[in-house]
């Protein structure tokens, strides 16, 4: 359920990473306008991606159904094998009992519906698979398209804004 995994659409594979996968992810990772739409303050360099790639590998074994420490998927582009962002869930702020959904594109491959049609067949495979009762999504407050993604696939807004001027949507899976 963890390992060996490969959803496709029409246009795109989300699969486990690999170790392949760090020159590509550190070159998504260098695109500034990323950052405009992520809570994360610094831009990481290849021996942070190298560790993160390392950690993204390592959570395929160490994930079980009752604990999710963090599930990323690489987002590939069929048309040229090109990997263009990721897409994954992991537990919510150190909360165990919480998931977050999280995902990101390099910016060349905004407003295409790459993103959208990530999302919506990631969230189809969790549904499938019960690997949540409910998904947190945190947005920053002036990313109009992930908000009107999370919305689109049923999210909704928690009436709160964290400390970083992030929005808070919840979708519940199972009651």
């Amino acid at each position: 359920m963890f390992k060996n995994v490969a959803i496709e659409t029409d246009r795109l594979i989300l699969r486990n990473f690999t170790y392949e996968d760090k020159n590509e992810f550190y070159s998504i990772t260098r695109d500034t306008k990323l950052y405009e739409t992520l809570p994360e303050d610094h831009m990481y360099s290849m021996d942070e991606i190298s560790e993160i790639i390392d950690w993204f590998i390592s959570q395929y074994d160490n994930n079980s159904l009752k604990n999710i420490p963090k599930f990323p998927l690489a987002i590939i582009l069929k048309e040229g094998n090109k990997l263009i962002g990721n897409i994954g869930i992991g537990h919510y702020s150190n909360d165990k009992l919480k998931m977050e959904i999280f995902y990101f594109i390099n910016s060349k491959y905004w407003n295409q519906g790459y993103i959208s049609e990530a999302v919506d067949v990631f969230l189809k495979y969790v549904k499938e698979n019960d690997l949540a009762t409910s998904l947190i999504g945190v947005v920053v407050s002036h990313n109009i398209a992930s908000i009107k993604i999370l919305l689109k696939n049923g999210f909704v807004k928690i009436d709160c804004k964290d400390s970083h001027n992030r929005n808070i949507y919840e979708l519940k899976i199972k009651e």
